[in-house]
C-alpha cells in the first residue's frame, strides 16, 4: 500500500482551504443537521449509566456502639443486618442463615434519602472472587426485581463474598465485597 495514496484526501482538503473554494451550506442542510443532532442527544443520555460505589455504614456483627434506630444482634450464626449508603440511596440488608449451615437468604430494601419512589429496578449478587467475563454479563448467583417499595429478596446464596449490584433507573449502586 502506498502511503502517498492514503493521504491524498488531506492534500485535497488543504488545497480547497487555501484556494477558498469552500462555500456555506444551504439553510436546509444546516437545519437538517441540527434536527439530527437534537434527536440523537436525548437517546444517548438515556443509555448512560451512573455507577456509584456504596460504603458500609453499619454491620450488626461488629461489636461497639449501636446506632440509633438499628437493632444490634452480635450473633454470628443468627440473622444480621448490613446498611450501605450509595449516593442518595440507603440499602438495608437482613441476612438470615438457612438451617443447612451453608446457604443464606437476604431480604433487603433500597431507600432513597430524598423520599423519592423507586419505580423499577433489579438486584444481582455476583461472587466477588470469580473472574468476570470480558464480553457479556457475568453469571449472577441470585437475582431479584425491586418491588415498588424498594424491597427485594435473594434466596439460597452460598456463604462467601459477593458484589451486589442494585440497579435503579439509570443508576447502578455497587456494594463491593459484601461478606455473607
Amino acid at each position: 500500500m502506498n502511503l502517498d495514496q492514503d493521504y491524498t484526501w488531506i492534500r485535497g482538503v488543504r488545497d480547497a482551504l487555501s484556494a477558498a473554494e469552500l462555500v456555506e451550506p444551504p439553510d436546509w442542510v444546516r437545519q437538517r443537521a441540527t434536527q439530527l443532532v437534537q434527536s440523537v442527544e436525548p437517546r444517548a443520555s438515556r443509555t448512560l449509566i451512573e455507577r456509584v460505589r456504596a460504603s458500609l455504614v453499619f454491620d450488626s456483627r461488629r461489636a461497639g456502639i449501636v446506632h440509633a434506630g438499628v437493632r444490634a444482634g452480635a450473633v454470628l450464626d443468627g440473622p444480621w443486618q448490613l446498611l450501605y449508603r450509595g449516593g442518595d440511596v440507603d440499602i438495608d440488608l437482613l441476612v438470615r442463615p438457612n438451617q443447612d449451615g451453608h446457604t443464606l437468604n437476604v431480604r433487603g430494601q433500597a431507600l432513597p434519602l430524598a423520599g423519592e419512589v423507586i419505580d423499577a429496578g433489579s438486584v444481582e449478587a455476583l461472587p466477588a472472587d470469580v473472574p468476570r467475563p470480558l464480553h457479556g454479563p457475568a453469571q449472577a448467583s441470585a437475582r431479584s426485581e425491586l418491588e415498588p417499595t424498594g424491597e427485594f429478596a435473594l434466596a439460597n446464596l452460598e456463604r462467601g463474598r459477593y458484589d451486589v449490584l442494585v440497579r435503579v433507573g439509570a443508576r447502578e449502586i455497587e456494594l463491593s465485597g459484601v461478606e455473607l
